[in-house]
């Protein structure tokens, strides 16, 4: 008979444990998936738990490290723009103009 080394034989041993054999095991195959299911759990809430952090700091969140860029405040400008000029008109029309609604 060949002698195993060590290793082998105790990996062996590990996997007779998951093995089935004659008899089915449901409590053991409950456990492992038990076991998985809080695992892949924990680590979701720990993933999340980072993201939303990092969210809530200000942070992007990516995978991959983005070249830094430049963001352009253009649009930013003329929207606040166009806003204050509605915001001056409206004024104009609540307390200077003098028109007749016809809907009255």
């Amino acid at each position: 008979m060949i002698k195993l080394p060590k290793s082998l034989s105790s990996a062996k041993n590990i996997v007779k444990i998951f093995r089935y054999g004659d008899r089915e095991r449901p409590l053991r195959d409950w456990l492992i998936l038990s076991a998985a299911a809080t695992i892949l759990f924990v680590i979701s809430l720990g993933w999340n738990t980072w993201v939303f952090e990092q969210v809530t700091n200000g942070e992007i969140v990516s995978l991959s490290v983005p070249a830094k860029t430049q963001i352009s405040t253009g649009a930013v400008d003329t929207a606040q723009q166009v806003f204050q000029t509605r915001a001056t008109e409206r004024g104009h029309y609540l307390n200077d103009y003098r028109f007749v609604d016809p809907s009255h």
